[in-house]
Protein backbone atom coordinates (compact mmCIF):
# COMPACT_ATOMS: atom_id res chain seq x y z
CA UNK A 1 0.00 0.00 0.00
CA UNK A 2 2.85 2.23 0.55
CA UNK A 3 4.34 1.41 -2.75
CA UNK A 4 1.15 2.10 -4.52
CA UNK A 5 0.66 5.87 -2.47
CA UNK A 6 4.54 6.55 -3.37
CA UNK A 7 2.92 6.29 -6.96
CA UNK A 8 0.08 8.26 -6.78
CA UNK A 9 2.02 10.81 -4.87
CA UNK A 10 4.11 11.23 -8.12
CA UNK A 11 1.28 10.88 -9.99
CA UNK A 12 -0.88 13.80 -8.89
CA UNK A 13 2.02 16.12 -8.90
CA UNK A 14 2.47 15.21 -12.73
CA UNK A 15 -1.03 15.68 -13.16
CA UNK A 16 -0.92 19.31 -11.59
CA UNK A 17 1.98 19.77 -13.77
CA UNK A 18 0.22 19.36 -16.60
CA UNK A 19 -3.51 20.46 -15.67
CA UNK A 20 -1.84 24.15 -14.34
CA UNK A 21 -0.97 25.30 -17.60
CA UNK A 22 -4.01 25.28 -18.77
CA UNK A 23 -6.49 23.80 -21.24
CA UNK A 24 -6.71 24.06 -25.05
CA UNK A 25 -10.29 25.36 -25.66
CA UNK A 26 -11.17 22.83 -28.63
CA UNK A 27 -11.72 19.52 -28.00
CA UNK A 28 -13.55 16.59 -30.22
CA UNK A 29 -17.39 17.46 -31.67
CA UNK A 30 -18.72 15.14 -28.91
CA UNK A 31 -17.11 16.14 -25.63
CA UNK A 32 -17.76 19.72 -23.87
CA UNK A 33 -14.55 21.95 -24.00
CA UNK A 34 -12.41 22.16 -21.01
CA UNK A 35 -13.57 18.36 -20.32
CA UNK A 36 -12.72 14.60 -19.69
CA UNK A 37 -13.30 13.44 -22.80
CA UNK A 38 -14.81 9.62 -22.28
CA UNK A 39 -18.47 8.66 -22.87
CA UNK A 40 -20.65 5.25 -21.46
CA UNK A 41 -19.18 2.03 -22.84
CA UNK A 42 -15.43 3.49 -23.36
CA UNK A 43 -13.14 1.10 -21.35
CA UNK A 44 -9.05 1.06 -20.20
CA UNK A 45 -7.16 -1.72 -19.19
CA UNK A 46 -3.72 -1.16 -17.62
CA UNK A 47 -1.19 -3.84 -16.57
CA UNK A 48 0.34 -3.00 -13.33
CA UNK A 49 3.63 -4.35 -12.29
CA UNK A 50 5.24 -3.98 -8.48
CA UNK A 51 8.35 -4.94 -7.93
CA UNK A 52 8.59 -8.37 -10.52
CA UNK A 53 4.39 -8.68 -8.98
CA UNK A 54 1.77 -8.59 -11.89
CA UNK A 55 -1.98 -7.37 -11.81
CA UNK A 56 -4.57 -5.22 -14.15
CA UNK A 57 -6.72 -2.44 -13.67
CA UNK A 58 -9.62 -2.09 -15.52
CA UNK A 59 -11.75 1.04 -16.05
CA UNK A 60 -14.99 0.56 -17.43
CA UNK A 61 -17.29 4.06 -18.15
CA UNK A 62 -21.05 3.40 -17.64
CA UNK A 63 -23.88 5.79 -17.39
CA UNK A 64 -23.98 9.80 -17.25
CA UNK A 65 -25.32 10.84 -13.91
CA UNK A 66 -25.38 13.94 -15.40
CA UNK A 67 -23.90 16.22 -18.48
CA UNK A 68 -20.68 17.00 -16.10
CA UNK A 69 -20.21 13.43 -14.51
CA UNK A 70 -20.53 9.93 -15.32
CA UNK A 71 -20.16 6.52 -12.92
CA UNK A 72 -17.47 4.34 -13.57
CA UNK A 73 -16.57 0.46 -12.31
CA UNK A 74 -12.75 0.09 -11.77
CA UNK A 75 -11.70 -3.46 -11.06
CA UNK A 76 -8.10 -4.27 -10.03
CA UNK A 77 -7.50 -8.05 -10.15
CA UNK A 78 -4.12 -10.01 -9.14
CA UNK A 79 -5.25 -13.02 -9.79
CA UNK A 80 -8.69 -14.72 -10.93
CA UNK A 81 -9.50 -15.21 -7.29
CA UNK A 82 -8.56 -11.78 -6.19
CA UNK A 83 -10.79 -8.66 -7.91
CA UNK A 84 -11.67 -5.94 -5.93
CA UNK A 85 -14.39 -3.70 -7.66
CA UNK A 86 -14.83 0.24 -6.72
CA UNK A 87 -17.72 2.14 -8.38
CA UNK A 88 -16.85 5.48 -8.56
CA UNK A 89 -18.06 9.34 -10.41
CA UNK A 90 -15.93 10.96 -12.48
CA UNK A 91 -16.55 14.54 -12.23
CA UNK A 92 -15.62 15.71 -16.33
CA UNK A 93 -14.96 19.10 -15.58
CA UNK A 94 -12.64 18.99 -12.48
CA UNK A 95 -11.09 15.58 -13.69
CA UNK A 96 -11.66 14.46 -9.96
CA UNK A 97 -12.42 10.69 -9.14
CA UNK A 98 -15.54 10.53 -6.01
CA UNK A 99 -16.08 6.90 -4.19
CA UNK A 100 -20.13 6.38 -4.98
CA UNK A 101 -19.29 4.51 -1.51
CA UNK A 102 -17.60 6.62 0.62
CA UNK A 103 -18.33 10.39 -0.59
CA UNK A 104 -15.06 11.49 1.35
CA UNK A 105 -12.38 9.70 -0.75
CA UNK A 106 -11.82 12.10 -3.74
CA UNK A 107 -8.73 11.65 -5.95
CA UNK A 108 -7.71 13.16 -9.51
CA UNK A 109 -8.47 10.34 -12.01
CA UNK A 110 -4.61 10.74 -13.34
CA UNK A 111 -5.51 8.39 -16.06
CA UNK A 112 -7.45 10.58 -18.31
CA UNK A 113 -6.50 14.26 -18.79
CA UNK A 114 -8.96 16.72 -20.09
CA UNK A 115 -8.01 16.58 -24.43
CA UNK A 116 -6.43 17.93 -26.12
CA UNK A 117 -3.20 18.18 -23.30
CA UNK A 118 -2.03 21.49 -22.95
CA UNK A 119 1.25 22.14 -21.47
CA UNK A 120 4.09 24.47 -21.23
CA UNK A 121 5.99 24.22 -23.99
CA UNK A 122 9.26 25.91 -22.23
CA UNK A 123 8.62 23.17 -19.42
CA UNK A 124 11.70 20.91 -20.46
CA UNK A 125 10.21 18.08 -17.64
CA UNK A 126 8.09 17.85 -20.55
CA UNK A 127 8.80 16.55 -24.15
CA UNK A 128 6.33 15.53 -27.37
CA UNK A 129 7.53 12.57 -29.29
CA UNK A 130 5.81 9.69 -31.35
CA UNK A 131 4.30 6.48 -29.39
CA UNK A 132 3.28 3.32 -30.72
CA UNK A 133 0.43 1.87 -29.22
CA UNK A 134 -1.23 -1.18 -30.48
CA UNK A 135 0.14 -0.62 -34.25
CA UNK A 136 -1.26 3.33 -34.24
CA UNK A 137 1.27 6.10 -34.58
CA UNK A 138 0.25 8.44 -31.80
CA UNK A 139 1.65 11.90 -30.77
CA UNK A 140 2.18 11.63 -26.98
CA UNK A 141 4.04 13.97 -24.13
CA UNK A 142 6.26 12.38 -22.06
CA UNK A 143 6.42 14.03 -18.61
CA UNK A 144 9.99 13.31 -16.53
CA UNK A 145 9.91 13.83 -12.43
CA UNK A 146 12.49 13.91 -10.46
CA UNK A 147 13.56 14.11 -6.45
CA UNK A 148 15.93 12.85 -3.95
CA UNK A 149 13.88 9.86 -3.15
CA UNK A 150 11.83 9.03 -6.85
CA UNK A 151 11.96 9.07 -10.43
CA UNK A 152 9.20 8.97 -12.35
CA UNK A 153 8.10 9.40 -16.24
CA UNK A 154 4.83 9.08 -17.65
CA UNK A 155 3.37 9.03 -21.10
CA UNK A 156 -0.10 10.73 -22.22
CA UNK A 157 -1.47 10.72 -25.79
CA UNK A 158 -1.88 14.22 -26.22
CA UNK A 159 -5.45 14.03 -28.23
CA UNK A 160 -7.23 11.84 -25.83
CA UNK A 161 -5.52 12.73 -22.88
CA UNK A 162 -4.79 9.03 -22.13
CA UNK A 163 -2.15 7.79 -19.88
CA UNK A 164 -0.03 5.56 -22.13
CA UNK A 165 2.31 4.28 -19.81
CA UNK A 166 3.79 5.25 -16.58
CA UNK A 167 7.18 4.07 -14.82
CA UNK A 168 8.38 4.98 -10.91
CA UNK A 169 11.60 3.84 -9.18
CA UNK A 170 11.14 5.41 -5.23
CA UNK A 171 13.14 4.84 -2.13
CA UNK A 172 10.09 4.22 0.60
CA UNK A 173 10.04 3.07 4.18
CA UNK A 174 9.41 -0.91 4.32
CA UNK A 175 9.17 -2.20 7.81
CA UNK A 176 11.15 0.93 9.01
CA UNK A 177 14.05 0.05 6.42
CA UNK A 178 14.42 2.21 3.18
CA UNK A 179 13.79 0.03 0.34
CA UNK A 180 14.14 0.56 -3.63
CA UNK A 181 10.63 0.18 -5.30
CA UNK A 182 9.85 -0.49 -8.55
CA UNK A 183 6.33 0.00 -10.46
CA UNK A 184 5.33 0.11 -14.08
CA UNK A 185 1.57 0.99 -15.52
CA UNK A 186 0.89 0.24 -18.89
CA UNK A 187 -1.95 0.36 -21.77
CA UNK A 188 -3.07 -2.35 -22.58
CA UNK A 189 -6.39 -2.11 -24.87
CA UNK A 190 -8.94 0.80 -24.86
CA UNK A 191 -11.51 1.35 -27.46
CA UNK A 192 -10.68 5.36 -27.57
CA UNK A 193 -7.55 4.71 -29.79
CA UNK A 194 -8.42 3.37 -32.69
CA UNK A 195 -6.16 5.10 -36.06
CA UNK A 196 -3.29 7.40 -35.94
CA UNK A 197 -2.74 10.93 -34.37
CA UNK A 198 -3.84 13.47 -36.71
CA UNK A 199 -0.76 15.58 -36.47
CA UNK A 200 0.86 12.23 -38.13
CA UNK A 201 1.57 12.11 -42.06
CA UNK A 202 1.11 9.10 -43.88
CA UNK A 203 3.94 7.22 -44.71
CA UNK A 204 5.26 8.09 -48.28
CA UNK A 205 5.88 4.94 -50.36
CA UNK A 206 9.01 3.46 -50.55
CA UNK A 207 10.84 4.14 -53.33
CA UNK A 208 11.80 0.56 -55.68
CA UNK A 209 13.74 0.56 -58.11
CA UNK A 210 14.73 -2.80 -60.19
CA UNK A 211 17.35 -4.89 -59.96
CA UNK A 212 18.88 -4.14 -63.27
CA UNK A 213 19.09 -0.89 -62.62
CA UNK A 214 21.47 -1.31 -59.75
CA UNK A 215 23.81 -3.58 -62.31
CA UNK A 216 23.78 -0.47 -64.91
CA UNK A 217 24.74 1.61 -62.24
CA UNK A 218 27.25 -0.63 -60.35
CA UNK A 219 29.15 -1.11 -64.10
CA UNK A 220 28.88 2.70 -64.86
CA UNK A 221 30.69 3.34 -61.40
CA UNK A 222 33.27 0.77 -62.56
CA UNK A 223 33.19 2.77 -65.78
CA UNK A 224 32.55 -0.33 -67.92
CA UNK A 225 29.63 1.35 -69.56
CA UNK A 226 29.48 5.12 -70.68
CA UNK A 227 27.56 7.63 -69.37
CA UNK A 228 24.74 7.26 -72.09
CA UNK A 229 23.59 4.07 -70.68
CA UNK A 230 23.66 5.25 -67.26
CA UNK A 231 21.04 7.95 -68.73
CA UNK A 232 19.02 5.17 -70.08
CA UNK A 233 18.52 3.96 -66.92
CA UNK A 234 17.75 7.63 -65.58
CA UNK A 235 14.92 7.60 -68.38
CA UNK A 236 13.20 4.37 -66.95
CA UNK A 237 13.32 5.51 -64.11
CA UNK A 238 11.33 8.78 -65.02
CA UNK A 239 8.94 7.22 -67.72
CA UNK A 240 8.21 4.64 -64.27
CA UNK A 241 7.45 7.24 -62.13
CA UNK A 242 10.10 6.49 -59.67
CA UNK A 243 11.74 9.81 -60.31
CA UNK A 244 9.95 13.38 -61.08
CA UNK A 245 10.75 15.91 -63.40
CA UNK A 246 8.97 18.41 -65.82
CA UNK A 247 6.54 16.56 -67.85
CA UNK A 248 7.84 16.37 -71.54
CA UNK A 249 11.15 16.84 -71.30
CA UNK A 250 13.93 14.62 -72.42
CA UNK A 251 17.16 14.30 -70.84
CA UNK A 252 20.69 14.83 -72.49
CA UNK A 253 24.31 14.82 -71.00
CA UNK A 254 26.05 18.26 -70.52
CA UNK A 255 30.02 19.04 -71.21
CA UNK A 256 30.03 19.03 -67.43
CA UNK A 257 31.54 16.02 -66.46
CA UNK A 258 29.60 13.96 -63.53
CA UNK A 259 31.60 14.24 -59.92
CA UNK A 260 32.84 11.17 -58.82
CA UNK A 261 31.41 11.15 -55.47
CA UNK A 262 28.02 10.40 -57.52
CA UNK A 263 29.55 7.15 -59.58
CA UNK A 264 30.99 6.34 -55.53
CA UNK A 265 27.11 6.69 -54.67
CA UNK A 266 25.80 4.57 -57.68
CA UNK A 267 28.37 1.54 -56.78
CA UNK A 268 28.02 2.05 -52.90
CA UNK A 269 23.94 2.14 -53.69
CA UNK A 270 24.36 -1.21 -55.79
CA UNK A 271 26.04 -2.92 -52.84
CA UNK A 272 23.44 -1.57 -51.03
CA UNK A 273 25.49 0.17 -48.75
CA UNK A 274 22.84 3.19 -49.01
CA UNK A 275 19.45 3.08 -49.28
CA UNK A 276 17.03 4.10 -53.09
CA UNK A 277 15.91 7.16 -51.77
CA UNK A 278 19.71 8.05 -51.03
CA UNK A 279 20.49 7.08 -55.06
CA UNK A 280 17.49 9.32 -55.87
CA UNK A 281 18.62 12.61 -54.86
CA UNK A 282 22.17 11.95 -56.11
CA UNK A 283 20.44 11.77 -59.56
CA UNK A 284 18.18 14.88 -58.79
CA UNK A 285 21.24 16.50 -57.81
CA UNK A 286 22.42 16.55 -61.53
CA UNK A 287 19.42 17.26 -62.91
CA UNK A 288 19.13 20.15 -60.64
CA UNK A 289 22.60 21.82 -60.71
CA UNK A 290 22.02 21.48 -64.73
CA UNK A 291 24.92 18.29 -65.35
CA UNK A 292 22.06 16.38 -66.63
CA UNK A 293 20.00 18.92 -68.80
CA UNK A 294 16.17 18.66 -69.02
Amino acid sequence: MKIRLAFLVVAISLFFIVNNTGMASAQTSSCQPLTVCVHPGDTLKYSITLNAINSTQIYQFSDMKDSSHIRVLEQNMANRNDIQYTNSTLNLKTGFLQNEQDSTKIKPFFEVLASPVAYNKSDTSITQKVTNFNGFKRTSLEIFHSSENTTSLMGYDIETGILLYGYSAAIVPVGGKPQMVDFANELDYTNMINSNSSSIQPSKNVISIPSWVKSTSKWWSQEQIQDSEFIKAIQYMISSGIMQIPHDSSLTVSTQPIPGWIKHGAGWWADGEISDDEFVKGIQWLISNGIIQV
